[in-house]
């Protein structure tokens, strides 16, 4: 990893000058916008000047002279300061030596915690997945997918919602079509819940396995389905009362039990036992989440839809307090905004098979699972999804997933066609094409290890389109057919990595890497 190894030389040197503590992470490395500035910049000497108390040219011209002066930099690289910025070149050399040999040099990676659980989906079972649940089941599998590239220690779990007033409705609404009796106000409607009615089998039951069906329709397997009504039955629900009564962070008044959330950040105490003495569904997930600590997970990642937003905090209270005697349990909650679908420039609202919404299966069926995939990971969680199913379905370069495919085509064609040497050895004098991706390639191991210990994913996506275009523009501007045997050579030296790393990126993604288009 370049860039990490730009960060580790940097860090000797600010331990060197620095009093005070600091982590290695926030130093920035940065990819410049202007090509002559060379292949990374870092802002560092920005954030150093007040430590310091020098200026960050100074600071930039000290860092540039200190890097310069190591033997092993100078046969990589050449790093220069410009406007408080220090900036790094690398040798073509270099740069192709490093891409040629990237997939048999896998770094080893950082351990990010001890044990992850990722919470993903975790949809109610009462009517089929909707495409919002895609984008989260998506979100969540390449995140997996990441972690386990990066050989981190982690589980993934589906929280069935299978317990409450809202199963209780789902049930009532399938009886009453099953009992030719008008659907209770505000129930479950959908051709769904006839066909549900004309069965058997508990409704739920269906659901469950309906909805595990479509996730692995579109590549999506977790590791376990945690059922609610299990704490019920084990009193888990009672002994998290219990745990926080002991701790004192319950509070009795207006005849119901409060958990005092303030404690921990929270903007107030929240209510877990209503007067009536039923429990509230922040209870239930507190309990849930116990059970995550209680398994030994160090760090709980969770992908929430939108309408959490205002769950966040009382959240993390619950797990500062209930891990109050245990190492510290971290817990990172990733929002996933809306997604809007559209045909023919219009919005898609309704569903037959539902009633109220656009069922998963229906987008993939029309589509295909290769297209839901990249459209609905290709934007950071926090931003809305307009989905263009038109775009989507266009065998064109303005379809993104099409385009990233169709450089993977592309590669596969030139290696059959013309005849590759892979043991050609030249001296080499690269074209600002084959230099551009020669760079775009050698970022795979930094952009993997960002989108997971960041918990990015979408930067996988971005990484991709980027790595297609660079080959795309190589594609134009090297000419391989009527090339010189050296510079064809050469060229097809860098298909063929570049194809290899491609398809790693688009497995990544659980998107297929095609041969033919």
């Amino acid at each position: 990893m370049i860039k990490q190894q730009l960060r580790d030389l940097l860090g000797v040197y600010l331990k060197k000058h620095l009093t005070c503590d600091f982590d290695i992470n926030w130093i920035e490395i940065e990819i410049p916008k202007h090509a002559d500035h060379g292949h990374f910049s870092t802002p560092i000497s920005f954030r150093l000047a007040s430590l310091l108390r020098q200026s960050p040219a100074q600071i930039a011209d000290d860092l540039v002279a200190y890097l310069n002066d190591i033997a092993e930099v100078r046969k990589v690289c050449f790093c220069e300061a410009l406007n408080g910025f220090v900036n790094v070149r690398l040798a073509d050399d270099y740069l192709y030596s490093y891409v040629i040999s990237i997939r048999s040099k896998k770094p080893s990676f950082a351990t990010l915690s001890e044990s992850i659980l990722v919470e993903y989906v975790s949809a109610n079972p009462t009517g089929p997945l909707h495409i919002g649940h895609g984008r989260w089941a998506v979100l969540g599998d390449v995140m997996c997918r990441l972690l386990a590239y990066t050989g981190q220690s982690f589980s993934s779990e589906f929280y069935v919602n299978d317990a409450g007033k809202q199963i209780q409705l789902f049930y009532d609404s399938v009886a009453a079509v099953k009992d030719n009796k008008s659907i209770p106000e505000n129930g479950y409607q959908g051709d769904y819940i006839h066909d549900l009615a004309k069965s058997s089998e508990d409704p739920v039951a269906v659901v469950i396995q309906q909805q595990k069906d479509v996730l692995a329709s579109m590549g999506v397997s977790l590791d376990s389905w945690f059922s609610e009504k299990s704490l019920y039955q084990d009193s888990l629900i009672d002994d998290v009362l219990a745990l926080l009564e002991k701790q004192s962070f319950l509070v009795y008044k207006d005849e119901a039990t409060w958990f005092k959330t303030t404690l921990f950040g929270d903007d107030k105490d929240r209510v877990l036992v209503k007067s009536d003495g039923s429990y509230t569904y922040f209870l239930v997930d507190i309990a849930y989440h116990f059970t995550k600590i209680q398994r030994g997970y160090s760090q709980l990642v969770n992908i929430l839809g939108a309408d959490h937003h205002g769950y966040v905090k009382r959240l993390e209270a619950c797990v500062k307090a209930l891990s109050q005697d245990k190492p510290a349990v971290e817990l990172t909650i990733i929002i996933g905004q809306l997604v809007n679908l559209f045909r023919a420039g219009e919005p898609v609202r309704m569903s037959k098979r539902t009633g109220d919404m656009i069922a998963l299966a229906d987008v993939i069926d029309e589509i295909g699972s290769d297209a839901v995939r990249f459209f609905l990971i290709q934007n950071s969680a926090d931003t809305h999804i307009d989905f263009d199913l038109d775009l989507a379905k266009k065998q064109s370069s303005e379809n993104p997933v099409f385009y990233v495919q169709y450089a993977h085509a592309r590669m596969h064609s030139l290696l059959t066609k013309l005849d590759y040497n892979e043991a050609h050895k030249e001296d080499y004098e690269f074209t600002d094409a084959e230099k551009q991706l020669l760079h775009t390639c050698s970022l795979f191991y930094d952009v993997v290890w960002d989108a997971t210990r960041l918990y990015l994913p979408y930067k996988i996506a971005q990484y991709a389109y980027q790595l297609a275009r660079s080959f795309h523009l190589f594609y134009e501007a090297c000419p391989m057919k009527t090339a010189s045997d050296g510079d064809r050579q050469r060229r097809l030296s860098l298909v063929f990595h570049t194809k290899q790393l491609l398809a790693d990126v688009l497995a990544l993604l659980g998107v297929k890497a095609p041969d033919q288009m």
